[in-house]
């Protein structure tokens, strides 16, 4: 049954060996899954990251039947994760302490939506209060224009670059409100059966035909079932992924993307693989938060919304190293249908 559940269980004895360790927890703490019965506590949790977790067994005390709660913030692979521990003492018949049983939720992804969720109001409210100006700045500033046209020739001249550069600006600020709108609102899904074979090979053919310096590879399982997804979502974000790697690669290197069926999970693998500069572990976890970006002109919303698409579709996303050099975004998506998405409130 432990193995069957998504909550984190470890269990020690009185003497503080150990007697029980599921998968989930295993992969939280980024431990060995075949962890040996009998092994103390302090080896099995052994290492600076784990001193809150040993913290927790000496404030329980053999005498209270308490349970105590922590937040931990451990960084396994690059990647930080947040983990909710709760620790229990354990009690026989007579009330007696039998041991220590700990139970740990993964918060990661919970932390990271309400982020998200914090983010889309700040970039709602910030769109909506730019948008009002801009219309009646534009109309003026080419009413100026109409208005002075017949001036003399050095008037209409300074005229014009001072309201072409106005408008220019006033252009680019509703571009900016308009990828601002985009993310506060996110459209509701609309799934349906759909080849991502098909989906991806001609996402991937638009960069080819105009990246000619660039090795750009698909690979597909033969066996891919059909996803029932929203065929636009899903492929605004293999847009994005494929885009940033093309990017990457600065006009000449490989970029591979490959799709993979595990009948086991049933979950389909997209990865999207490029060999440019590579991404600094310190970047890693914060690429699919808003605004955050490597780029001197990006405006770092375009993870933040692939990570968004993904997550309503009931996938995960995440990235890793590519050695010898550059980047691996990997998603997976289950093959269960997926029922609609009712659309961000606003």
């Amino acid at each position: 049954v432990l193995e069957a559940v998504a909550t984190g269980v470890v269990s020690f004895d009185v003497t503080g060996r150990l007697t029980t360790m599921n998968r989930a927890a295993a992969r939280m703490l980024g431990l060995p899954a075949a962890a040996s019965p009998g092994q103390p506590l302090r080896e099995v949790f052994a290492g600076h990251d784990f001193d809150d977790i040993v913290a927790l067994t000496t404030r329980l005390g053999r005498g209270k039947g308490e349970t105590i709660e922590r937040e931990l913030h451990l960084r396994r692979g690059g990647a930080a994760t947040t983990l909710l521990a709760s620790a229990t003492a354990l009690r026989g018949p007579d009330g007696e302490y039998a041991g220590l049983v700990f139970v740990f939720d993964d918060l990661t992804e919970l932390l990271r939506a309400q982020r998200l969720a914090a983010w889309r109001e700040v970039a709602q409210r910030i769109a909506h209060e730019i948008k009002n100006p801009l219309t009646p700045i534009q109309l003026s500033a080419q009413r100026l224009r109409r208005r002075f046209a017949s001036r003399a020739e050095d008037e209409k001249r300074l005229l014009e670059e001072c309201t072409a550069t106005i408008i220019q600006e006033v252009e680019g600020l509703k571009r900016l409100v308009d990828e601002f709108s985009r993310f506060a609102r996110m459209p509701a899904l609309t799934p349906k059966p759909t080849d991502l074979r098909a989906l991806v090979e001609g996402v991937v053919s638009l960069y080819r035909e105009s990246h000619p310096g660039i090795s750009l590879t698909t690979r597909c399982a033969p066996d891919l079932p059909l996803l029932t997804v929203d065929p636009d979502q899903i492929k605004r974000a293999a847009l994005n992924l494929v885009e940033n790697a093309v990017e990457a690669v600065e006009g000449e290197g490989a970029v591979a993307v490959e799709l993979a069926f595990s009948p086991e999970t049933g979950r389909v693998r997209l990865s999207v693989t490029d060999d440019g500069a590579g991404i600094a572990p310190e970047d890693k976890e914060k690429l699919f938060l808003p605004y955050f970006s490597t780029k001197a002109t990006g405006m770092g919303l375009g993870l933040s919304i692939v990570h968004q698409i993904v997550a309503d579709h009931g996938g995960t996303i995440w990235v890793d190293d590519n050695p010898p050099r550059g980047s691996r975004f990997v998603v997976e998506l289950p093959t269960a249908a997926l029922p609609a998405v009712a659309p961000v409130a606003t």
